[in-house]
């Protein structure tokens, strides 16, 4: 086996799902991809999250492979409210150029921060900036973005820019009227789409039920 195929395999595995044993978990952080009897999946886990989502349906072709379920499990407490406010003012001054920030989560002390970004451009249609440095054990949870006074929707640039990652991200628009957003789970090219779930000592969101999970098609192995 070429040594680079024999590495991107130890990092990103295939497992076949045991048809009569106990399945068991990713442990670590990290991704792999899940063949059962119910189709292909895959599975991520982050410090702050544990997701295993359908990739493909099951075939007609009988497989020596047991079943899969679908989970997403948060590791972190509920987000702020106070943390997407103060987005939200942000997107309104900036209006009707575009603004970006950061939500993260540390696991050592279990608190959120928002990261300003270092915007380099930004105009009414895109915004470019430079990544927040994160600190020791310091995660990013939400990735956020407005379309000035446009709607909130994820563009393919979006898709583009989304892709690879693990995170949830938040598109505000209409920041000159009264504010609507848009939200999804990336996970590595699968997006998830993501409605709102509690806001009362913060935000969760949980999978909406419009539509399946919507995967980005690219060359990319990783």
């Amino acid at each position: 086996m070429d040594p680079r195929d024999a590495a991107l395999q130890a990092l990103t595995p295939t497992v076949m799902v045991p048809r009569f044993g106990e399945f068991e978990p990713l442990a670590q952080p990290g991704h792999r991809f899940l063949a059962g009897q119910n189709g292909d999946w895959l599975e991520v886990r982050r410090a702050w999250l544990y997701a295993r989502m359908p990739l493909t349906k099951a075939s007609s072709v009988v497989k020596p492979y047991g079943t899969v379920t679908a989970s997403l499990e948060w590791m972190c407490p509920p987000i702020p409210l106070a943390l997407f406010e103060r987005f939200a003012g942000m997107a309104r001054e900036s209006c009707p150029l575009e603004a970006a920030g950061w939500i993260t989560w540390n696991e050592v002390s279990n608190e959120f921060a928002f990261r300003e970004v270092g915007v380099r451009e930004a105009s009414a249609s895109r915004i470019h900036f430079d990544r927040p440095r994160l600190g020791e054990g310091e995660h990013l949870v939400v990735d956020l973005h407005s379309h000035g006074r446009s709607s909130a929707f994820f563009s393919g640039t979006d898709d583009e820019d989304d892709r690879g990652e693990v995170k949830l991200s938040v598109v505000l628009g209409r920041c000159d009227q009264k504010l609507v957003t848009a939200q999804r789970l990336c996970l590595m090219g699968m997006f998830v789409p993501m409605q709102l779930a509690s806001a009362v000592d913060g935000l969760m969101f949980k999978p909406a039920p419009v539509e399946e999970p919507r995967t980005f098609v690219a060359d990319a192995l990783v």
